[in-house]
This record gives structure tokens, sequence and C-alpha cells, in this order.
């Protein structure tokens, strides 16, 4: 099984926001999608996929699929991790390897690819040196309302410091 190439997941991440000259907080990763020419669509899966999947990246219509019932920071997240897999993993979403990964936090189980897209979602979104600018200064939940994410993920930026 290849490993994860988080080092290329990072910099993707940072290659875009440099590349739209992203300076303000917090990130619009549908703002970026739409300009990389990617719709996003906010749908209602049914009952158990909704319990299930928080989004989907359809390389064929160039859509990503949000789950509209999410929180919206969960929204702001999966738009970015889907985002990562049009950007990172076209030969990937294409295999029959490929399928909608159920929500979870739990990172030991996932696909390499999934390991790489929610890197990819957290540099984008909580960028490291705007991170590093606010990190002594601001509270996690703080630091979580101003990134627009949940505090997991500014946490697990803080680790990856």
């Amino acid at each position: 099984m290849k490993r994860p190439d988080y080092k290329r997941a990072r910099a993707e991440a940072a290659r875009l926001l440099k590349h739209y000259s992203i300076r303000s907080l917090p990130i619009d990763p549908e703002a970026i999608a739409e300009s990389e020419g990617i719709n996003v669509v906010y749908v209602e899966f049914n009952e158990k996929a909704s319990k299930l999947i928080s989004g989907l990246y359809d390389f064929n219509a160039q859509k990503i699929y949000v789950n509209k019932t999410l929180p919206s920071n969960r929204k702001t997240f999966t738009i970015a991790h889907e985002l990562a897999h049009a950007i990172l993993h076209q030969e990937y979403a294409e295999s029959t390897d490929y399928r909608a990964m159920p929500r979870s936090n739990v990172h030991f189980d996932k696909p390499p690819e999934e390991k790489e897209a929610d890197v990819f979602a957290a540099c984008l979104l909580v960028p490291p040196s705007a991170l590093k600018k606010y990190k002594d200064v601001a509270s996690i939940e703080e630091l979580s309302s101003m990134f627009a994410v949940s505090r997991d993920v500014v946490t697990a930026q803080m680790d990856f410091l």
C-alpha cells in the first residue's frame, strides 16, 4: 500500500492560496473550487447516506456534492477535502478503488488518498503562516471560529507546527 504524500498535499494547498492571492480569513473553499471550474452542489442524501457521507467529488461532472444537513464548518471542510481529490487524485477517483468514505475522524484506517485530502483541507483552511501569527494570542475555540473549522482541525494543524 502506498504511503500518504503529506508534503505534496500541503504544497498544493499553499499553491492554491498563493495562486488566488488569498490573505483574508476565513478561507472560502467553495470560491476556490468554482474558480477551478468545479461546481459545488448542496444535496440532501437519503437518511442512511446522510449519516455516513459528508460529500463526494464527481470527476466526470466536475462537481462536489455536499451533504446540506451538515454544520457549516463541516461543509467547509468537506468542500476543501473534495477539492483535494480534484487536484491530487484524478487517477484514484477514476479507479475502481474510489468510493465515498464514511465520515470519520479515525485516520489510521483511511486509504492514503483520504489522509492526503484531510491534510490538504486542513492546510487550505488553516494555513500554517496564519496559524503561527495567531496561535499565541487566541484560544483553540477562538482559532476555530476565526478559521471557520472544527477544534480538531485547528488542533491537528497546531500539532503539525
